[in-house]
């Protein structure tokens, strides 16, 4: 499907020595903190143990960490899309039926039975520890030119992969630990509020420990914040990202070219792997009509379907255009766009009508060139003022808002499972339900099959690489598979 991926290790549990002979590690520039180059270097083991060496180990774990952000099927912008309303995948389509067959056994590319991105979240997890170990052995204080702060940042990185694994998947996941000079720790299942609440205690020591950088600081509040929201903890998140700027952007970047970029619709139309459908499932919004998603169709290729092209728009004229690669294009982790999202929806719980004034600030703040803008070439005239629709459906217009300035960005499927754990709404009413019904679009995969008349499964969370359970003693599988 993907002319090319970094290589995952489908299986979490890796040898420390492994790793310190065997990585290929990247290349960074010493005034960048977080621009990561194409990979160029082999280390040898013999330097690993060096500031140089935890450099590069860091280096590593940060293009490990854009590798399972966004870069190919089973990274986290196309699972939460594809599992939502956000994207379709029409090669799975055709072999499981649906885009919400995901833990079940039948067909023959099962999900489940594959981890679908499981083992690569945990391999980040577990690469980005290591990473920070080194650091903390071969320059704790900061020497050698390498700043103390990015150790509160692989803090942090830490915590976003945990809070990944708590928004995609069911509960009882385990956070098995692999050290760098150590023994292999297994764990028992977290419920997801205990993966939440790890991500927080991560995200807490990032705050200290990157104390002296703002940005590092910036990043830890939002990823904390957000794990708060999840847990409906709305007063605690809202304290927490009070002193985020707006301006605010933790960008997760990959420069390799060639036919490599954000893996998602690599701008060649013909081979793109995923698309998108309005009103998807009869739940699902409209995103073809708001200029934030960058949602578009190209007739003569094809026909009415929509193409997801936010990371395929053209410098110059900020305009959307799918069929032209943008290789190398940076991924927006966090940023303070999400914080001011958070403030709103924790004004709403309370009550307080400047959720609405927060929003329209945003509408009208958040266009063109503005660094909170999710893409260029939007304009203030294309995002008119919102009125309050009246106390029955404001929630729905807040998460309206946060879908589309947040779209492939990771967060939708952790916004649905907070609409129904938090708010206690019907998963009925959230993710796409019902009898398929697509426009006549191209089949993209030859003999796969027909999806149209399949009707929707129930399914609202990922599972575990079946494999766990063997690897880990520990482990009892999903204690659920609730929202």
């Amino acid at each position: 499907m993907h002319a090319f991926r970094f290589v995952r290790v489908r299986r979490h549990w890796i040898c420390s020595s492994v790793v310190a002979a065997a990585l290929i590690l990247v290349a960074c520039k010493p005034s960048s903190l977080i621009d990561v180059q194409s990979p160029s270097t082999v280390v040898d083991p013999s330097q690993v143990k060096t500031p140089t060496g935890a450099t590069q180990l860091r280096n590593t774990a940060i293009a490990t960490m854009m590798s399972s952000m966004g870069q190919g099927w089973n990274s986290v912008i196309v699972m939460s899309g594809t599992l939502t309303d956000e994207l379709q995948d029409p090669y799975y389509i055709g072999r499981t039926g649906d885009d919400r067959n995901v833990l079940g056994t039948t067909g023959t590319d099962n999900r489940n039975a594959q981890g679908f991105g499981y083992g690569g979240f945990q391999n980040t997890r577990v690469v980005i520890r290591q990473a920070l170990q080194a650091l903390q052995q071969y320059v704790p204080d900061g020497t050698s030119g390498v700043p103390r702060a990015w150790q509160g940042e692989l803090y942090a990185l830490q915590g976003y992969t945990v809070t990944w694994l708590a928004e995609l998947y069911c509960s009882g996941i385990p956070l098995s630990q692999s050290s760098l000079n150590g023994a292999q720790i297994p764990t028992r299942g977290l419920h997801t509020d205990e993966l939440f609440n790890a991500a927080i205690a991560l995200f807490d020591s990032a705050m200290v420990v990157g104390a002296d950088s703002a940005q590092y600081v910036n990043l830890a509040r939002v990823g904390k914040a957000r794990a708060l929201l999840n847990l409906g903890q709305f007063a605690a998140a809202d304290s927490v990202i009070q002193n985020v700027p707006l301006d605010f952007v933790y960008f997760v970047r990959s420069n390799v070219s060639g036919n490599y970029g954000f893996d998602l619709a690599t701008g060649d139309v013909p081979n793109g792997a995923q698309r998108v459908q309005d009103r998807e499932g009869g739940n699902g919004l409209v995103w073809s009509t708001d200029p934030r998603t960058a949602v578009v169709t190209v007739p003569g290729l094809s026909g009415s379907m929509l193409w997801p092209s936010k990371y395929n728009i053209d410098p110059s004229t900020g305009q959307p255009d799918p069929t032209t690669p943008r290789y190398g294009v940076p991924v927006r982790l966090a940023d303070g766009l999400e914080a001011r999202l958070i403030q709103a929806e924790a004004a709403l719980a309370r009550g307080d009508a400047s959720w609405l004034t927060t929003l329209n600030m945003l509408r009208a703040t958040c266009v063109g060139t503005a660094a909170c803008a999710p893409r260029f070439g939007i304009t203030s005239a294309q995002l008119p003022p919102l009125n309050d629709p009246g106390a029955a459906t404001r929630l729905d217009t807040l998460m309206k808002e946060r879908a589309m300035w947040l779209y492939l960005t990771g967060h939708r499927e952790g916004d649905l499972r907070r609409m129904a754990h938090v708010y206690n709404r019907n998963p009925n009413t959230l993710w796409p339900t019902g009898i398929m019904s697509e426009p006549a679009y191209p089949d993209l995969f030859p003999h796969i099959g027909t999806e149209n008349g399949v009707r929707y499964g129930t399914d609202v969370v990922y599972g575990p690489d079946v494999n766990e359970r063997a690897r880990n003693p520990l482990y009892g599988g999903c204690y659920d598979t609730n929202p």
